[in-house]
């Protein structure tokens, strides 16, 4: 079976990136998955491997509060990088802030084009699914 899609998993929390990869590795098993508990690394290893002129497109499932560099931080300084790097990547947000809970900080993420979508935490199953379907509707481009 050929891979559909790379994943970049980004949560200072282990546990989260263990129960994200699972998850993801059930949904599919050919599926390339990277994690990293600091998101600094995390673009360092963009900047260097910028997965140019790929087929596959990579999806980063990024927690927004983490220390030393948030979500948010993350995204201002993924954004800076060139377009040839970032049209293979799409940002997939994985949070515990909800819109009602943080109306601004739900919002203000999603003036960054890089920034797809916002899942809810917990992972689950449906919430994968349902993910994995919107990224085929709305593929890079």
């Amino acid at each position: 079976m050929d891979i559909e899609f790379s994943f970049i998993v980004i949560d200072d929390s282990e546990l989260d990136c263990f129960v994200t990869q699972k998850f993801l590795e059930l949904s599919d098993k050919n599926l390339v998955i990277k994690t990293f508990q600091n998101a600094q690394h995390a673009l360092e290893v963009i900047h260097e491997n910028p997965n140019r002129n790929s087929l596959v497109p990579t999806i980063i499932l990024l927690d927004l509060q983490m220390p030393f560099m948030s979500g948010f931080k993350f995204v201002e300084e993924f954004e800076k990088l060139s377009p040839e790097i970032k049209e293979n990547y799409m940002i997939i947000i994985l949070t515990i802030l909800s819109p009602v809970s943080s109306p601004g900080d739900i919002y203000r993420i999603f003036n960054y084009g890089a920034v797809k979508s916002i899942v809810e935490k917990p992972l689950t199953k449906e919430k994968l699914l349902s993910l994995l379907n919107h990224v085929r509707l709305n593929p890079l481009t």
